[in-house]
């Protein structure tokens, strides 16, 4: 019989996004039977009664440097703390104030889970920068950490220190690896694993009749969208830009963008209405806002484009889309280049080359065997390399490696 190894889960994202939606797909598949997940996570109670009651969970409230900031924000406003000797003064009054009145207490409350528990090692879901509690409660428990890399860190001396206190570095793409080894983590501390999905919940069995109705979208309309939040480096300005040289080219055409600006910037959200307006083409590229029904919409689309303006860390939205045997367009930087086979299941562009972006979305729509053709490739290489059993099955081998590897030592 397996021992059976009871891991901590921090995560300290407190709204809807690819970090929690990756774990979630990894717990639905990790083996219960080895392992014992324990979730501390500042999502909604809600959300979390309805994703995760098939283990343990707690909900706390976190607070976070670059969002609980209006003082800080305040204070190098001022002149004389906004550069120099004056804001470098601010940032460690700043980062003391944070590490005994936040960091502490709340490293002492996933001890104390922790030891409750008695788990035998921590996993970390998000940036370096925001999960120092649970470095600290790691070395209090005596227990390995591990922290998945979903973002690219910032090459500082804070993000470098962190570093050097985890055991193993999981990341969720080539370019991520890259960022990683630029911190000066050696490679034999990082493994690529890449992200994956839940093919029971993407899959051609999906409907997405009934959204042509809601958005009244004739039999013969084409349709391409881009799903994600409305903030500026995803690129949705670049997609409208693009959006309107298609609907122009393509008769009865319309494109979707699928998402909302839940944690993004409201004046950029204002500019993209704007843009749309400026076009004209209020009728023909449609706002969504936040869906939950994004298999059905996937299945709408013929088309799904990807136009972040800087590197994607991964790109969920493409294995996704794939996995339903979507072509799709998206930029060649980053993660898509890990997940697109370059005009084999897709088209990878210039990132913010919205003719050229445009141009590819009109061959897939106007030559349906193509767009067919890769499409099916597409839902292979998914099948084949990015399921959620495979991906549990990495990171259970990247677990019993680390603990094997790992003397036994007492807690504190």
């Amino acid at each position: 019989m397996k021992e059976k190894i009871p891991i901590l889960y921090l995560d300290n994202s407190f709204t809807f996004g690819g970090a929690i939606n990756s774990l979630l797909y990894l717990l639905r598949a990790l083996d219960k039977s080895h392992f014992t997940p324990i979730l501390v996570t500042a999502q909604p109670e809600a959300f979390l009664h309805q994703n995760f009651d098939f283990i343990e969970w707690k909900h706390i409230n976190i607070k976070l440097p670059w969002v609980h900031n209006q003082l800080y924000k305040k204070i190098t406003g001022y002149k004389f703390f906004s550069s120099g000797f004056g804001l470098r003064y601010v940032r460690r009054i700043r980062f003391l104030y944070w590490l005994l009145f936040v960091t502490l207490p709340e490293a002492a409350r996933y001890y104390r889970i922790g030891r409750k528990h008695k788990v035998r090692l921590v996993h970390l879901n998000n940036m370096l920068g925001g999960q120092l509690a649970g470095i600290i409660a790691a070395k209090f428990l005596s227990v390995p950490c591990v922290a998945h890399a979903r973002d690219f860190e910032e090459k500082g001396y804070l993000a470098k220190s962190y570093a050097k206190l985890i055991d193993l570095h999981i990341a969720i793409s080539g370019d991520i690896k890259k960022n990683l080894l630029s911190l000066s983590i050696p490679e034999e501390k990082i493994s690529l694993i890449y992200d994956a999905i839940d093919l029971d919940d993407f899959n051609s069995t999906q409907s997405g009749e009934y959204l042509r109705q809601e958005f009244s979208l004739n039999k013969k309309k084409k349709i391409f969208g881009i799903f994600g939040r409305i903030i500026d480096w995803k690129g949705i300005k670049e997609f409208i830009h693009a959006a309107a040289i298609v609907i122009q080219s393509v008769a009865n055409t319309s494109a979707f963008i699928i998402g909302d600006c839940s944690d993004g910037d409201n004046k950029y959200f204002t500019e993209v209405k704007d843009l749309i307006s400026y076009y004209g083409l209020e009728q023909n590229i449609i706002l969504t806002g936040y869906r939950r029904d994004i298999p059905a919409f996937m299945e709408l689309m013929d088309i799904v484009v990807h136009a972040s303006i800087r590197p994607e860390p991964f790109g969920m939205v493409l294995i996704e889309a794939m996995a339903m045997g979507k072509p799709v367009v998206a930029t060649k930087m980053g993660g898509p280049l890990d997940i697109v086979v370059d005009s084999e299941t897709g088209f990878l562009v210039d990132g913010g080359n919205t003719e050229q972006m445009a141009e590819l979305i009109i061959q897939l729509l106007t030559n349906k065997s193509l767009a067919e053709s890769m499409g099916k490739k597409g839902k292979q290489r998914i099948n084949q390399n990015f399921s959620k059993e495979r991906y549990a099955q990495q990171i259970e081998h990247a677990y019993t490696t680390l603990l094997q590897n790992r003397p036994t030592s007492k807690r504190l």
